[in-house]
């Protein structure tokens, strides 16, 4: 009994030993198949052939292509903010300075008023030997002056802001420059405008069906995969 069960322990290690074989043998044989393709590239068992087209660049409604962007650009008015030196004040687009000034009373040389509002280049007043003297016209003949009077007329006496400053709301100020600055909430300032640009992809489209864009190639393609040629 037990030589019996010796030999048919070693048979089945035979047919064990000869089954793993065949397996073996059959992948290498298998794997030594090789594949060639008449056009295209070869990948795996397949042979690829890929056609190409440059895509179509479009850009969405308002928008322009440019420099490889699609880009739209608006305008809009700049917010202008007036503002003064430190001693001044923001009055009616003036500068006002914040002390005010003392009215002073002078006495001027000035025409009567008869001629004062004579518009004939002749007329005028002045100071001679510390009194006040005037000339002007009289007659005219075809706005030629063929008659006028020198005199002398009392000073006028005046009272006014002094020089260098200016009467507002009856009192005496010294003015400035305003100084106008002007942003924008988004943009930058061009010509008191806020210009806005907004920037999108650019959509690239095929033409030819059956085409799809490649982002890496930058292009349309169309792959056409057929059974490679077994050597």
């Amino acid at each position: 009994m037990k030589k019996v069960l010796s030999i048919l322990l070693g048979g089945m290690l035979v047919l064990t030993i000869t089954g793993c074989g065949s397996e073996v043998a059959k992948e290498s044989k298998e794997k030594q198949k090789e594949y060639y393709c008449e056009t295209g590239t070869l990948n795996g068992e397949n042979c690829e052939v890929v056609e190409t087209e440059e895509a179509t660049q479009t850009c969405e409604e308002d928008y322009n292509l440019a420099d490889g962007k699609c880009t739209k650009t608006t305008t809009t008015n700049a917010k202008a903010t007036k503002t003064c030196s430190d001693d001044y004040t923001l009055s009616s687009n003036t500068c006002l300075s914040k002390e005010t000034y003392d009215k002073v009373t002078t006495q001027e040389c000035r025409l009567p008023a008869k001629f004062a509002n004579d518009n004939y280049a002749g007329n005028k007043a002045y100071v001679k030997n510390g009194e006040c003297w005037y000339t002007a016209c009289t007659d005219y003949d075809n706005g030629e002056c063929v008659g006028g009077e020198e005199n002398r007329t009392e000073f006028t006496t005046v009272t006014a802001c002094p020089s260098g400053t200016k009467e507002v709301s009856g009192k005496c100020y010294k003015t400035s420059t305003v100084k106008t600055t002007y942003t924008c909430e988004e943009g930058t300032v061009n010509d008191f405008k806020c210009t806005i640009t907004d920037t999108k992809e650019i959509t690239n489209t095929c033409k030819t069906e059956g085409f799809t864009y490649n982002t890496e190639s930058k292009q349309c393609e169309k792959v056409t995969t057929t059974k490679a040629l077994e050597k």
